[in-house]
C-alpha cells in the first residue's frame, strides 16, 4: 500500500525523566497546522488509496515514565482530517483522537527477559543508549498512520453513486434501471408470448 514518508521537518523530542526515579515523568506538547512535507503547500498523506489532509491542527501530547529499565511513552493524537468518501466521492471529515503506547528499551528481546506483559501492552522500540532526550518523530508518524481509517464515509447512511450514470444518490434519485439485465437473456425482452386460454 503506497504511503507518503514522514515529513522531513518533523522533530518531536521529549526529555528523559530523572534516571532511577520511578515516579518522575516528563511531557511534550506540539501543534501542527499543516503536514509540512518537503516545503509543499498542500501536503497530504496517501494511505491505502485514500488522500488525507489536515482540516484542523494536529495536537500531539506525549508523557514518559520509567517502567523498570525501560521507558514507557504514551502518545496522544488529536486532529481533524479531510478525505474523499469511499461511496460517493464527496469530501468527508474524520476526527482522530487516539492514544498509543510505546516501550523504549535497551534490551534486544523483551519477551526473553521476563517482560511479556510489557511487550504485549506496548509497541516496543529498541534504543542503542539513553541520551538526555528521546526522539519520538518516527513513532508519532506511525501513530498517525495507524489511526487513519481504511474506509471513509461522509455519513453512515451514504447511498453512494449510481454505477450507471455516476449521479450522487444522496442528492437525487437515479433514473437508471435498478437491475442490469444479463446479456445472455437480453434477447428475451423482445419476445412476445401468447397467453393460453382453456
Amino acid at each position: 500500500m503506497p504511503i507518503t514518508e514522514k515529513p522531513v521537518s518533523w522533530r518531536f523530542e521529549i526529555d528523559l525523566p530523572e534516571l532511577g526515579d520511578e515516579f518522575a515523568t516528563t511531557e511534550g506538547h506540539w501543534e501542527l497546522h499543516d503536514l509540512q512535507r518537503r516545503g509543499e503547500d498542500d501536503a497530504a498523506i496517501l494511505y491505502d488509496g485514500l488522500t488525507f489532509r489536515l482540516a484542523s491542527p494536529l495536537r500531539i501530547d506525549a508523557e514518559a515514565v520509567w517502567a523498570g529499565e525501560s521507558l514507557a511513552v504514551t502518545i496522544r493524537l488529536e486532529c481533524g482530517l479531510s478525505s474523499q468518501c469511499s461511496r460517493c466521492l464527496e469530501p468527508a471529515h474524520i476526527e482522530i483522537l487516539e492514544d498509543f503506547m510505546y516501550l523504549y528499551s535497551l534490551r534486544q528481546d523483551l519477551k526473553k527477559r521476563g517482560t511479556e506483559e510489557e511487550a504485549d501492552e506496548f509497541r516496543t522500540v529498541r534504543v542503542p543508549c539513553w541520551k538526555g532526550a528521546l526522539d519520538l518523530s518516527d513513532q508519532v508518524f506511525e501513530s498517525l498512520v495507524l489511526a487513519l481509517p481504511s474506509r471513509v464515509l461522509c455519513a453512515p447512511d451514504c447511498r453512494g453513486i449510481c454505477p450507471g450514470c455516476g449521479k450522487s444518490l444522496n442528492r437525487e434519485e437515479c433514473v437508471c434501471a435498478t437491475q442490469e439485465i444479463d446479456p445472455r437473456f437480453e434477447g428475451l425482452t423482445t419476445v412476445e408470448f401468447e397467453r393460453q386460454t382453456e
